[in-house]
């Protein structure tokens, strides 16, 4: 999820001079991007939670070096605490990674909080100047498939980390048991998943008797949605996270090999006004109605699922069993299951809360703690 972001940088000064006081200790420099979306600022106050103790008990350093929105980038030297602020400039990321690995510190990362595909498509870079990445952004894993192995090539050549489990489903750990399916030599025969919150709260209060435009409103007013709630409801974010689920099984797929079902009426489709869309919404709520309730009295209930098996892979709503495991997860949460050579009958299955700035920005912080304990230990 992306918010507006502002001109402002905002930052407690305390998180940069804690840091700036204690240069002896390994210190890992932080590359901050989207720090003031609603992803970013959440990471920001959990990091100045974190810091502190990290000190302590870790003996390590974590210093936010760069602070970049769309508009302004906060520079903050590590030895003197000096600090810059520029407006940014058009395709100016070449210039801010040169900046940004001249100062010394015994590791450096990009984390990437938004939803840019400018910087995406710079993420190759960062890892060739030996910076490694945490990203929440997927859209750099999302290209066509040469361009994903260059990605991870690019990784593995140089020993640094490419860390993007947020990507799937905010904090849940999902990418690591997948990963542990094919390091094992074991094939995915078959997966399922719900893995947009903010679709699995809506079709959650529809099912339970609440106007589709309503519960799209509520999904807004929680922060789940991106800035047009469009983006969440056309279904390609899900599309997205199956093509990353794929790939980190091993499976080679293109994007556009993924059908998807979108949720955005035709005639909504151009509509760029956030309240004229969400207004229009309202002309649908009486299908939405006539879809549960028919599905109700069949004893089913409509999920917003990703689909892959031997026939092949879509996105889009299905009936499943008012008992089955989709049904029964409450508004928001994802699930992700997965059969494999010895997961079946019964699958590998991992559920949790999947939407929230605070989830994701707990997830991104936990990456940049595995990846931190990699670097400065191995």
């Amino acid at each position: 999820m992306q918010a507006l972001e502002i001109s402002a940088c905002k930052m407690a000064p305390s998180l940069f001079n804690l840091q700036a006081e204690h240069h002896r200790e390994p210190r890992v420099l932080l590359l901050i991007a989207g720090h003031s979306g609603q992803v970013g600022s959440a990471l920001l106050k959990q990091l100045e939670v974190a810091v502190p103790r990290l000190r302590q008990e870790r003996g390590f350093t974590l210093h936010a070096a760069a602070l970049v929105n769309r508009c302004n980038i906060l520079w903050r030297d590590p030895d003197n605490g000096g600090e810059t602020r520029e407006p940014r400039r058009p395709c100016d990321w070449p210039e801010i990674l040169t900046h940004f690995v001249r100062f010394a510190g015994t590791a450096r990362l990009l984390v990437d909080c938004t939803a840019d595909a400018e910087l995406a498509r710079h993420h190759i870079e960062f890892l060739h100047r030996n910076v490694a990445v945490v990203t929440a952004n997927k859209l750099a894993l999302c290209g066509m498939q040469r361009e994903y192995h260059a990605l991870m090539q690019a990784a593995g050549r140089n020993g640094i980390h490419y860390s993007y489990e947020t990507a799937v489903a905010a904090a849940l750990p999902v990418l690591e048991p997948v990963r542990d399916i094919r390091v094992r030599g074991e094939r995915v025969l078959r997966m399922e998943a719900l893995v947009s919150g903010t679709l699995s709260f809506i079709l959650q209060r529809v099912n339970n008797g609440t106007p589709f435009s309503v519960a799209v409103r509520e999904a807004c007013a929680r922060g789940y949605t991106e800035r047009h709630p469009a983006e969440d409801i056309k279904g390609n974010d899900t599309g997205r996270k199956l093509l990353i689920l794929l790939r980190t099984a091993g499976i080679h797929w293109e994007p556009e090999a993924i059908p998807v079902e979108s949720l955005v009426p035709k005639t909504l489709v151009a509509e760029p006004d956030v309240q004229r869309f969400l207004a229009g919404l309202s002309a649908y709520d009486a299908d939405w109605f006539e879809k549960t309730e028919a599905a109700r009295q069949r004893g089913l209930r409509l999920v917003y699922l990703a689909r892959f098996d031997e026939r092949g892979v879509g996105v889009g709503v299905t009936h499943v069993s008012a008992q089955d495991p989709f049904a029964l997860l409450a508004p928001g949460e994802n699930l992700i299951r997965i059969w494999t050579d010895r997961y079946q009958p019964v699958p590998l299955s991992i559920s949790g809360p999947g939407a929230g700035p605070e989830l994701t920005a707990a997830g991104v912080l936990t990456d940049i703690l595995k990846v931190t304990r990699e670097l400065l230990h191995g």
